[in-house]
């Protein structure tokens, strides 16, 4: 996902730099990869994010089971 960042960053720029060289249809090709890949990766955050929070959920679970038997001790 790293390596993908940069190419997604540069690549809009190239084709705002570079395309009155390029004809349209390979300007909008590369305005379509770039939004393409700055979807993936943002689809590759996010599902990353995702399977932190559950295994922080899993862990917290943990935590509480752990815990449980204390529930029973009152003051």
């Amino acid at each position: 996902m790293a390596a993908a960042l940069p190419l997604a960053v540069s690549l809009p720029a190239v084709t705002v730099m570079f395309g009155d060289r390029f004809g349209t249809s390979a300007t909008v090709a590369l305005i379509v990869v770039g939004l393409a890949l700055i979807a993936c990766t943002a689809g590759l955050a996010a599902r990353a994010a995702a399977r932190d929070s559950a295994g922080q959920a899993r862990r917290d679970e943990a935590v509480l089971d752990a815990l449980e038997p204390l529930a029973g001790l009152s003051r």
